[in-house]
């Protein structure tokens, strides 16, 4: 591409790139750990305005050298090291390999190299990344394949899978990879729809030396947060009282009627669990999605899997008992007096606002749960 290089110079102007992409400072860099966020320069091609993920990283601001290859039209791929073709459009693969980019990649890749055991990676020890999806095991063979889609797919799955079995983020993570944009936010509203007395968030790495070269990553911590802790001290009385019953469907009515001695319906209103699970002598006014949440969080603690469900303006719980989801709306419940919905194995007139994501949940929670 004769005038490639006229192309980058345009693309950069004004906005300075961090020299360790192109010279042999990537060592010196893998070994120092630089907080990196995101950027807000604004980045334009041929004078006109493009969107293209940067970070900022000790003064200077970092971009993928794919994403620049495939926007302005050079080929960057890698055979052992980075190369670069300004003579042919931008494929990301190595030449005469055309024929296998066609072809569709394994579920999960081989592990990366990193610099530390995948079991260990100690707080304060460099972790450093080489390929775009790692886990430990391949969870989704246990899956129902239906349920993966392009943005739920068996690498995200496995990311978040070997957290839940890990049960913290000290390990070394799994990670994918995940667009910025309607992408992440539909994997972030995923996490928050599955947290109970544990909270999933995207996790980097305090010690992740090159996060500049993988814009992109996405591991998941798993953890209560500290302020979760008096709340779930409060309501071990009630987990204990539930745990004495003979079954998962006792354990479930019992936490529906006891969340609705707590709570009085009025739309609008909200509570947070740390309001909800602590002494107050009234019940305090909420919405579905205040009982929605705090059920949430009484079903994590007794060990009774439940996420949320939402249309575009009601929201309501599922949770796993007998082998199969089954429909709980305790803020219902509670208005009507009785158990109005509680183990309902459908429920009419309600349309899930996000029913893809709702499948993979449940196979993220119970794999094989839907098949």
């Amino acid at each position: 591409m004769k005038n490639a290089g006229k192309t980058i110079l345009t693309l950069f102007a004004g906005m300075l790139f961090g020299a360790a992409l192109f010279s042999g400072g990537v060592a010196h860099a893998a070994e120092i750990f630089y907080k990196a966020i995101p950027s807000t320069n604004v980045i334009y091609l041929d004078g006109q305005r493009v969107e293209l993920a940067a970070f900022a990283i000790d003064g200077s601001n970092y971009v993928k050298l794919r994403d620049v290859g495939e926007l302005v039209g050079f080929n960057v791929y890698w055979d052992g090291t980075v190369q670069i073709d300004s003579d042919a459009p931008y494929t990301g693969v190595a030449p005469g390999t055309g024929a296998a980019a066609q072809t569709p990649a394994p579920a999960v890749t081989p592990a990366p190299i990193i610099t530390a055991p995948a079991e260990t990676s100690p707080s304060g020890q460099p972790y450093t990344i080489h390929a775009d999806h790692w886990s430990r095991e391949d969870f989704s063979q246990q899956a129902n394949p239906a349920v993966f889609t392009a943005t739920y797919d068996r690498a995200l799955y496995n990311a978040i899978r070997q957290t839940m079995v890990d049960g913290t983020s000290e390990t070394a993570p799994a990670y994918t990879m995940v667009a910025k944009g309607e992408e992440y936010s539909a994997v972030k509203n995923l996490l928050g729809r599955m947290e109970g007395a544990v909270r999933y968030e995207h996790h980097v790495p305090e010690n992740f030396t090159n996060y500049y070269e993988h814009l992109e990553y996405f591991a998941v911590s798993a953890a209560m947060p500290e302020n979760y802790q008096a709340p779930y001290e409060f309501i071990q009385p009630v987990i204990e009282q539930a745990n004495r019953l003979g079954s998962d469907r006792e354990k479930v009515a019992y936490l529906n009627d006891y969340l609705c001695t707590l709570l009085a319906y009025n739309k609008g209103r909200t509570a947070a669990v740390t309001e909800i699970f602590s002494q107050h002598s009234n019940e305090l006014e909420a919405a579905c999605g205040t009982y929605a949440r705090a059920f949430k969080f009484l079903c994590g603690a007794a060990g009774i899997p439940c996420f949320t469900v939402s249309t575009s303006n009601h929201g309501w719980n599922m949770v796993y008992v007998d082998g199969q989801w089954l429909h709980v709306d305790v803020s219902a419940n509670d208005l009507y007096r009785q158990h109005y919905i509680l183990l309902a194995e459908t429920v009419q007139g309600r349309t899930d606002r996000a029913p893809e994501q709702t499948a993979f949940l449940k196979e993220l929670l119970i794999p094989g749960s839907t098949k």
